[in-house]
């Protein structure tokens, strides 16, 4: 007889819609809850903290003495107290000149005279007194010795090679760096010089007379190191004036 029923499945579709609906009910609720407060900040309750403060009422202290400043006195300007000088009534006509005998030079007196004679000062407790110095007038001082004045170097003018002067003999030569831009531009020659060979034997002045100017440095550079023999002059070295020829050739 059950085998047959048939049961309607309405009712449990409808259970399940009702619990549906009312879980999204409650979810819209909380939900609102929640955001309520952000939404609407003016509808919280405002509230009231009371805080209690408590606050240490220290004894009194009693004042501090302040210190007492006596009042120095004003200074008062110093008065001076003397003699009342009073004008006299009459001048008179002649004035009285005291005039002290001159002593005689080189004499002093031994001791303190009085109207009676040589005083006493034998109450003083001070003895005879001394013997006054005779200063003797100093010596005046010896004029200092004359210091020979030293002989001036001898300040000879240097010879010039050839007045009956042989050139100096060259212990050193250097021999001068062909420059490389001349040596490409196939530049050769001779370099004129003139120099002073001081008295030991090295170049004291140098200079060009003649010559291309891109060897002339190369030239000066190179010379400036020869060393000669001193030219003795009477048994004495002296300076003289040679002419220097550099020659440069292409190899």
């Amino acid at each position: 007889m059950f085998e047959q029923a048939v049961l309607p499945a309405r009712p449990l579709a409808g259970r399940y819609w009702a619990i549906g609906m009312a879980t999204t009910g409650e979810l819209l609720l909380v939900s609102f809850v929640v955001l309520a407060p952000m939404i609407w900040p003016q509808l919280l309750p405002r509230a009231q903290s009371m805080i209690r403060l408590t606050l240490s009422v220290e004894p009194s202290l009693a004042p501090k003495p302040f210190p007492i400043v006596h009042a120095r006195p004003a200074m008062r300007p110093l008065q001076f107290r003397g003699p009342i000088l009073i004008a006299p009534a009459t001048v008179p006509a002649r004035v009285p000149i005291i005039e002290d005998a001159p002593v005689p030079p080189g004499e002093f007196a031994s001791g303190i005279t009085g109207a009676g004679g040589p005083a006493d000062l034998s109450h003083l407790g001070l003895g005879s007194l001394p013997q006054p110095l005779r200063l003797q007038p100093l010596s005046p001082p010896e004029a200092p010795k004359a210091v020979p004045a030293a002989e001036p170097p001898s300040t000879r003018a240097p010879i010039r090679v050839g007045s009956g002067v042989q050139m100096a003999r060259l212990i050193k030569k250097v021999e001068p760096v062909y420059p490389a831009i001349a040596k490409q531009a196939r530049i050769s020659g001779t370099v004129e010089l003139t120099g002073i060979i001081g008295a030991d034997g090295r170049i004291r002045e140098l200079r060009v007379l003649s010559g291309h100017p891109l060897l002339a440095k190369a030239a000066l550079d190179a010379v400036r190191q020869w060393i000669y023999e001193a030219t003795l002059l009477n048994g004495e070295p002296v300076e003289v004036i040679a002419p220097i020829t550099v020659t440069f050739r292409l190899n």
